[in-house]
């Protein structure tokens, strides 16, 4: 078996896209890993791209969401406008 060795570059978050997509570019490139360890990383790395895509989708629904709701928030005050207009006459 090797040794690995390796180097901390950072200490700061990063994002889960950017995560991803550094994982899929170490997975894709020539890295000497075993054929075990290679495995774990193709599966670690479409976990990723996966959730990646999750988070994705469950934001562009939630925002969807939220407009609809507003939406039905200014037609809800357009009927109030018209119901205390109706009542001013």
């Amino acid at each position: 078996m090797k040794t690995v060795t390796g180097r901390v570059n950072s200490v700061k978050p990063v994002s889960l896209s950017k995560a991803a997509t550094l994982l899929s570019g170490f997975v894709s490139s020539e890295n000497g890993a075993s054929q075990d360890v290679s495995a774990y990383l193709r599966r670690a790395s479409g976990a990723f791209t996966e959730l990646k895509s999750i988070h994705r989708e469950t934001k562009l629904s939630s925002k969807k969401k939220r407009k609809s709701d507003g939406e039905m928030g200014s037609e809800k005050r357009k009927k109030s406008k018209k119901k205390r207009k109706s009542n001013e006459i």
